[in-house]
């Protein structure tokens, strides 16, 4: 390890230890329509790195919370479930097991038809083998719905209260929660009362 990589690992471990109040999340993806406006979502709700496939150092998670695969498709999931990466993607995340790290997959469109699947076929069931597979191996199947209500329910407890004489619009415009506690004195902007309707936000005292 050269003097550069190690100054590049010590200035991440530091970041990682200054700001805990965000998650930190690095998005493994194709680069693909689908998986950049998934990007754009969880960017609202966390700190996130996309993980470059010509990149020589694998992360680890060690400077993240989570480490998550985007639209991932059949292909990925047998192959990965059976050893056999054949993508670069893929190493990485056998890397992952292999050093008993964890990821999150998210599957594509059509996988999530099989996952979700009541009354799966045969060939469907052969599928649920792998992801049972992975999930033995330390990976976590979730849905993309799934994974923002996760994001969502980590970030409204730290930022449902705001202590003030008065709230406007300005406070509530970074705001992405839709339950917020006010002080019972907290008096509400006509603007800010706007805001609220707009977002169909709902206002507690206490």
């Amino acid at each position: 390890m050269d003097i550069k990589e190690l100054q590049r690992i010590i200035e991440e471990v530091v970041i990682s230890m200054m700001d805990k109040k965000h998650k930190r999340l690095l998005l493994v993806h194709s680069h693909t329509t689908i998986s950049k406006k998934q990007v754009e979502v969880i960017q609202s709700y966390c700190h996130v790195e996309e993980w470059q496939a010509n990149d020589t150092t694998s992360p680890t998670q060690l400077f993240y919370d989570t480490i998550v695969f985007l639209e991932v498709d059949q292909a990925f999931i047998v192959s990965s479930a059976q050893g056999l990466p054949t993508t670069p993607a893929a190493l990485y995340l056998s890397e992952l097991l292999v050093s008993n790290q964890t990821a999150i997959l998210i599957p594509n469109e059509k996988l999530s038809a099989v996952v979700t699947a009541k009354e799966p076929n045969p060939y469907m069931k052969m599928l649920l083998h792998h992801i049972e597979r992975l999930k033995e191996f330390g990976c976590d199947i979730q849905l993309f719905a799934q994974l923002i209500r996760f994001l969502k329910q980590q970030e409204e407890p730290a930022r449902s209260t705001i202590v003030a004489n008065y709230l406007t619009a300005e406070m509530l415009q970074s705001y992405k929660g839709q339950r917020l506690t006010l002080p019972a004195h907290t008096k509400l902007t006509a603007l800010a009362q706007e805001m609220i309707q707009e977002k169909g936000m709902t206002i507690q005292r206490y």
